[in-house]
């Protein structure tokens, strides 16, 4: 059964529909659909008539469970609203490079930068995150995370460093920071996601003793010559 995502419909202006492949070998009335996000656990072949996979990605889920304090960094702050927002919009792009809605061209870069921008909004509003933090560097910010917390649980949105300042260990303070204002508020784990072909995050999250505990592969299949 093809699920609706009516959020990324209205957002693109598309009929978007979510299908898990276990279930494509039912029938499907894939014809009402634009574009359909296909996902399983295991990596798989699939060709829907009409439609055309234009895009893959295997997404990686990291772990890690809160077991003692870090130290908070004092170049770490919440965004306030004198916080120039194009720099925090940047930093968004920045952490979406490795992102499907970037690397599957059918959707346009004007309507990725869109989405980060609107991740970011709803982000500072509270709707997709308790806390968007930024590392500065003489008032410049430089790195950005967001984290929503559920119960006792956290989990990061989106993680950035400018790439002027990359490879200086921003990214790593940053993590290190939220782990320790989480520990102290009582969470006890941290899940960040990233992409297989992001090696760069892979080995970065590897090394800050985070495990990969989860993995969701998703392919594109836009309906043949659909396009935004």
């Amino acid at each position: 059964m093809i699920r609706k995502m009516e959020w990324d419909s209205t957002f693109f202006g598309l009929r978007v529909g979510e299908l898990d492949f276990n279930e494509s070998q039912y029938f499907i009335d894939e014809a009402e659909y634009d574009l359909l996000y296909v996902v399983s656990n295991d990596d798989f072949n699939l060709k829907l008539k009409g439609f055309e996979n234009s895009f893959s990605e295997q997404k990686i889920k990291f772990y890690k469970e809160l077991k003692e304090p870090q130290q908070l960094s004092t170049n770490v702050f919440s965004f306030k609203e004198t916080d120039p927002i194009q720099e925090v919009y940047e930093l968004a792009y920045e952490s979406g490079k490795h992102s499907r809605f970037l690397l599957d061209r059918k959707f346009g870069q004007e309507k990725f930068k869109e989405l980060y921008q609107r991740w970011i909004d709803n982000s500072i509003s509270g709707n997709f995150a308790d806390d968007v933090l930024l590392y500065k560097i003489q008032e410049k910010s430089v790195g950005l995370l967001t984290y929503k917390t559920i119960n006792k649980k956290a989990f990061v949105g989106l993680i950035a460093v400018s790439s002027q300042q990359q490879g200086k260990g921003i990214g790593g303070i940053l993590l290190k920071h939220l782990e320790g204002f989480l520990y102290n508020k009582g969470i006890e784990s941290l899940t960040i996601p990233t992409q297989h072909q992001n090696q760069q995050a892979c080995y970065f999250y590897n090394k800050l003793g985070y495990s990969i505990s989860e993995q969701t592969y998703i392919k594109h299949y836009w309906k043949i010559n659909d396009t935004i």
